[in-house]
């Protein structure tokens, strides 16, 4: 008799849905929270985050291209993130969301202390 490989064990028990959708929520609530207390009416330009990391002045001046590119990317990302039937592949898709997440914020503070 042989016992069912890690494979076959993680299929077996993916992570359920609930627990996926509270750590995202949970993930952008406090990244939201980090980014800029009290300033709540900007915060569907949040995503600019992303672009103020390589460029301090591209994500102001944009435009909506830009602010669409940068919901694009988490779109696509949650579109995969909630589609994952893996452990693994869900812990590594979650991973990348805190670290676009940290990297938004980082970048949203850099917009705010250069203007």
């Amino acid at each position: 008799m042989s016992g069912p490989n890690a494979g076959e064990l993680e299929k077996s028990n993916p992570v359920q849905l609930r627990y996926k959708i509270i750590a995202y929520v949970a993930a952008w609530a406090l990244a939201l929270v980090a980014t800029a207390p009290g300033l709540w009416a900007l915060a569907w330009m949040f995503p600019l985050g992303l672009v103020a990391l390589f460029s301090r002045h591209a994500a102001p001046a944009g435009g909506w291209g830009v602010l669409m590119g940068c919901y694009a990317v988490y779109i696509v990302h949650g579109y995969s993130y909630f589609r994952s039937k893996t452990v693994m592949r869900t812990v590594i898709l979650y991973s990348v969301l805190v670290v676009l997440l940290i990297g938004n914020v980082a970048g949203c503070r850099e917009i705010m202390h250069s203007h």
